[in-house]
């Protein structure tokens, strides 16, 4: 079997794993993406997250995450929603409304490589997702799977922007498809994304401040914020933020999800997890918690986290603080 026959059965065997669309590229330097990541870092866009101040050698070259590395396979899967959220619930972004993404997709990612070792002797892989550090939305760009968005999203013209990156290098050398002007920017005039940003964290087109981004807020800020003395607005939300990403006219493309995994978790009491109001959350108990919640992206910034993610906002709607208008860097 030829490389480009093989390439169809790969792409033939991700969409029945669930991927919405697979390309491969080769490992290549990356440092024009280094080059922007750096500029982000002087500025203090980064915000706590100092993991994005290591391992630039790798970044600059994906290769180095496996000896002998050609290619790297490039996955994306819609996590798109059936039903959203209902209104009034402490907001949850929607990627977390199931079961973590990382669980899921490093399985199937697993399985489709197991595809590259039967057909190719002496095969060596990793897989990859949000796991590691290297630029996988630049990647995604490359192998042809979209383009970067003005709110800093990989949007794909077919697929919209509810999709999760995967990805598997290896050290075949595979077919590598033409993708002819790969990451050509749709977005036109269109600054919705940044209009609708309530905390102004899209400083501009293509340039996020993760100090001011209620997702990295909720999520990646280990601080407990105090209702009675800061004035960050975040919208109903209390993890993650799906705004930006809302207001997007791309976010109307693509398919509602296939992965059964991505569905509305349900808890062993029944009760969905999008649909659990204040009361409910803080009648939980650690407990509890670490048993229902061990497998969803909710268990990541901790019960205590959560629970404080409520009360400040609870206290934002209530009119303690009114936080229209006000700077929080």
């Amino acid at each position: 079997m030829d490389r480009k026959d093989f390439h169809m059965l790969l792409e033939e065997r991700a969409g029945e794993l669930g991927f919405a669309q697979l390309g491969v590229v080769r490992a290549e330097d990356m440092s024009t993406d280094l080059g922007v990541l750096e500029d982000s870092i002087s500025k203090g866009y980064h915000a706590a997250m100092t993991y994005l101040e290591r391992n630039h050698h790798i970044r600059k070259e994906p290769a180095l995450l496996l000896e002998g590395t050609k290619s790297i396979v490039v996955t994306i899967t819609s996590y798109k929603p059936a039903d959203r959220q209902p209104a009034g619930k402490p907001g949850i972004a929607s990627y977390a409304y199931g079961l973590d993404y990382h669980i899921v997709l490093k399985k199937r990612l697993n399985d489709l490589a197991s595809l590259i070792c039967d057909h190719h002797s002496g095969t060596t892989f990793r897989v990859f997702t949000d796991s590691a550090p290297i630029f996988e939305r630049s990647l995604a760009v490359k192998a042809g799977l979209g383009f970067i968005g003005k709110n800093t999203f990989l949007i794909n013209p077919h697929h919209g922007l509810h999709t999760l990156i995967g990805v598997i290098i290896t050290n075949q050398e595979l077919y590598y498809p033409d993708y002819g002007k790969k990451g050509k920017n749709l977005c036109g005039s269109c600054t919705r994304c940044l209009d609708a940003c309530p905390s102004k964290a899209l400083r501009d087109p293509f340039v996020m401040d993760a100090r001011r981004c209620i997702s990295y807020q909720t999520i990646e800020d280990n601080r407990l914020y105090d209702p009675a003395k800061d004035y960050h607005t975040r919208s109903g939300m209390v993890f993650g933020c799906d705004i930006c990403m809302d207001a997007c006219p791309w976010s109307r493309k693509g398919d509602v999800t296939p992965i059964e995994e991505f569905r509305h978790l349900r808890l062993s009491d029944g009760m969905l997890v999008t649909h659990m109001d204040r009361a409910q959350w803080k009648k939980i108990d650690s407990h509890f918690f670490k048993q229902e919640f061990k497998n969803s992206p909710l268990f990541r910034p901790g019960l205590e986290k959560l629970i404080n993610n409520i009360d400040y906002e609870l206290a934002n709607q209530s009119g303690n603080r009114s936080a229209q208008g006000e700077d929080p860097v």
